[in-house]
């Protein structure tokens, strides 16, 4: 059982990853909407924990929809990963996918929206 501390850090750090998560969610519902079916990449706000993080990160759009299947997984930059609050789930070029742990896996729970049974707003 982590200390109360710890269940904050892990807690704000969700909190974080998801409001990333969002803005990119729409980010991505905008860009579909304009021009259609992405090819190539597009370009995301980091999801990572890091409170002042607004680095952004190139992922291929199925990559993107591939890590929005878990509620608990976030891109991040490589490097950006914090083994406090989450593991690294897969690698690829220029980010990684995490997964939260602890309490920020109910916040990560809580807070997501899944496009596949969501209708447009």
């Amino acid at each position: 059982m982590g200390s109360a501390s710890d269940e904050e850090r892990e807690v704000r750090a969700a909190r974080n990853q998801a409001l990333f998560r969002a803005v990119n969610d729409k980010i991505l519902e905008l860009n579909e909407k304009t021009s259609g079916e992405f090819v190539g990449s597009v370009a995301i706000a980091c999801e990572c924990s890091r409170i002042d993080c607004l680095e952004l990160l190139e992922i291929p759009p199925n990559a993107y929809r591939g890590v929005r299947e878990n509620p608990r997984t976030f891109a991040v930059l490589a490097g950006h990963a914090d083994p406090a609050v989450e593991r690294v789930v897969g690698v690829h070029d220029g980010y990684a996918v995490v997964e939260v742990l602890g309490q920020g896996a109910q916040v990560a729970e809580a807070t997501f929206r899944d496009r596949r049974t969501t209708a447009s707003d």
